[in-house]
């Protein structure tokens, strides 16, 4: 009986001092190489992913409407599917783009939350153009680090995208 109880009481501490590690527990970092070329056949029908007084970030509308989160498969089988609402909002943008040649991302989300995991799959993918105002030219890469937390037991990962090595988004894309 004592043996087990001290059984118990050791793997109770290894438990709480493993989970107790707040660190990362493991990252990769990856170097994205992005659009360069601000051609304009490219983008004659724009989507503005992103803008603030430092970056503009956009990419061309079929990429845009071709991609997360209008076009997710699901299952062996099946063509893509839209997430939540997405299958209408891709009707009403794409109404919208035989208008109008410049669309903000903003304007067609399902959730506003929604915009950070859209942007993070451009800048993943290099789908996108990144124009640094403050600088008046166009970044060629970032650098993007997929993280996750809380080893031995793994409680969250996520994305983080750097622009000139500053943090610019930081996504959680999992928590267990």
């Amino acid at each position: 009986m004592e043996v087990k109880r001290k059984l118990l009481l050791m793997m109770i501490t290894i438990f709480v001092l493993g989970c107790s590690k707040e660190n990362d527990a493991s990252a990769s970092f990856l170097s994205v190489e992005l659009l360069t070329k601000d051609e304009p056949a490219f983008f004659d029908k724009t989507v503005n992913l992103f803008e603030d007084n430092d970056y503009l970030i956009k990419t061309n509308f079929d990429t845009y409407i071709d991609s997360y989160p209008f076009k997710i498969q699901h299952g062996a089988g099946e063509g893509p599917i839209p997430l939540g609402n997405y299958g209408e909002i891709a009707i009403q943008i794409t109404l919208d783009s035989n208008n109008q040649d410049l669309l903000f991302m903003k304007d067609y989300l399902d959730r506003p939350k929604d915009s950070t995991y859209i942007l993070a799959h451009h800048l993943e993918k290099g789908s996108c153009l990144i124009f640094d105002k403050k600088e008046k030219r166009i970044l060629s890469k970032i650098e993007m680090e997929k993280y996750t937390l809380g080893e031995p037991i793994i409680n969250s990962g996520g994305r983080r995208f750097y622009l000139k090595s500053v943090l610019f988004l930081e996504t959680v894309d999992f928590i267990f």
